[in-house]
């Protein structure tokens, strides 16, 4: 008996028929969603030094790994089109099944406090028809949701916190309103295509916070904010990239929905700047230099004066992106902001609205509403005339937001070489889509502007589609 329990012991000793133990990051795990029609990545750690064998059920294909000095261990494996449940085998003698994976569509959602905002709402902050939308999820079986829990560190993480959660009304309660929303219309329009949606949102946070300071130092004549934002101590640059970005760049992801710039607005001439910057960081991160990227038009809100122009100001940086950031586009919000609050209960018009753009850029769908944008201008007389892209006299003509009686197109303003802006009225030629704004008071014009407020209440000019003209000026 003696005999037995010191060769036992020196079995032990030398790891043999000792079971290891294989642990894996926050994001893999039963009832996620991989990036379909890809090869991606699934890794961990094992305490032993024996090989990780995985197994994937879709093809019954083997990987095998061998971990490094540190245990750790990583396998790419294909993925096929869209379709699950699936299950993974993980095994270094110590096997872990993951079950009920799904394989369809990814995206990475990000920003501040209106990305974040839950459909459950806030105190006082509520999101229009979010009880409807909670007590529907079963509506949306194939959208499964991770958010990643606030984390704030001086060094890049390997890792984060979250859970895989399927779409059930507690769920949905405590998940991102405009990220759910986005991921509803793109099931919508592909009800066979399950869709991931990873969100890692912190409020009140600059842009700034989410990208590394590396990059931050590479971009010459930025100015950081003037006046710290409300979690500046906690979360300052770099902090946010370090804790809740650089952990995801293992996970394959098809592209990037953002909504944030409420915090820049003290900076907000280099807010195109830094969001290259920043895109390019995460696209190199992820491997892929063409993922998408679709940013949301902070919404009017008149902040500390409602005739001010910082919140246009900031708007305009947004819609000079697209021409600096290939795979890159805005979607549209001036008809859905609100004065008094800064988290406008709009979320379903937004999430829809990104997802319209993913939808045709990205998957092909076509005749979905297109925002018209601000193109050229020219003196005529003692008017301008205003001409637009994504408009057209078939289709997508202009019209104007409110009953028809109302007919009257609100939110322009005219000034002369006096730089002094009046209203101006405003009418749409039919034959060409362009409009035509006047005043009394300025009888040479040399600019004009619509919305060009942070609450520009009255502006109303939307397409027939609905989406509304995003504020703009002629001259900056």
């Amino acid at each position: 008996m003696k005999r037995f329990v010191l060769i036992l012991a020196a079995m032990l000793s030398l790891g043999v028929g000792a079971a290891a133990k294989v642990t894996l990051p926050g994001l893999l795990g039963s009832g996620m969603v991989l990036q379909r029609n890809s090869v991606v990545e699934i890794w961990g750690a094992t305490d032993g030094d024996r090989a990780v064998k995985v197994v994937t059920s879709w093809n019954g294909a083997k990987y095998s790994a061998k971990p490094d000095a540190g245990g750790n261990w990583s396998v790419k494996v294909s993925t096929p089109d869209a379709g699950g449940p699936y299950s993974i085998s993980i095994s270094d003698g110590d096997r872990i099944l993951l079950n009920d994976i799904l394989v369809g569509e990814v995206w990475i959602c990000s920003g501040q406090s209106n990305m974040e905002m839950p459909l459950g709402g806030w105190d006082h902050q509520r999101v229009k028809d979010a009880y409807e939308t909670i007590n529907d999820a079963a509506s949306t079986p194939l959208v499964r949701m991770f958010t990643v829990k606030r984390h704030n560190a001086d060094t890049p993480q390997e890792d984060c916190t979250g859970e895989w959660k399927r779409s059930t009304p507690d769920a949905l309660r405590y998940f991102s309103a405009t990220a759910y929303h986005f991921g509803k219309t793109l099931s919508r329009f592909m009800p066979d295509v399950p869709i991931g949606l990873v969100a890692s949102v912190w409020g009140g946070t600059p842009i700034e916070a989410w990208m590394s300071v590396a990059t931050l130092e590479s971009i010459p004549g930025i100015n950081l904010p003037l006046s710290k934002s409300l979690y500046w101590d906690v979360v300052h640059t770099g902090q946010l990239f370090n804790g809740m970005i650089y952990p995801l760049r293992r996970f394959t992801a098809r592209g990037f929905i953002w909504y944030q710039g409420e915090a820049n607005l003290v900076n907000a001439g280099d807010y195109a700047a830094l969001t290259v910057a920043m895109v390019n960081e995460w696209r190199t991160l992820w491997g892929n230099p063409e993922m998408p990227y679709y940013l949301v038009q902070i919404a009017p809100h008149s902040y500390d004066n409602p005739d001010g122009t910082g919140l246009p100001l900031l708007v305009e940086q947004q819609y000079r992106i697209p021409g600096l950031l290939p795979h890159s586009a805005v979607a549209a919000t001036t008809d859905i902001g609100h004065r008094d609050c800064i988290h406008p209960p709009y979320k379903k018009e937004v999430g829809e609205r990104l997802a319209w753009l993913a939808l045709a850029r990205d998957y092909g769908v076509r005749d979905l509403p297109v925002t018209p944008t601000y193109r050229s201008m020219k003196v005529e007389g003692c008017s301008i005339r205003l001409s637009f892209d994504g408009v057209s006299t078939i289709g997508n003509c202009f019209r104007v937001h409110g009953p028809k009686e109302k007919l009257v197109l609100k939110g322009f303003e005219i000034a002369g070489e006096d730089e002094v802006w009046h209203d101006a009225a405003a009418e749409i030629d039919w034959k060409t889509n362009d409009i035509i704004v006047s005043c009394p008071e300025v009888p040479s014009p040399v600019a004009a502007r619509y919305a060009f407020h942070n609450w520009p209440g009255e502006a109303n000019v939307v397409t027939d589609n609905g989406l509304p003209l995003p504020m703009f000026r002629t001259s900056l």
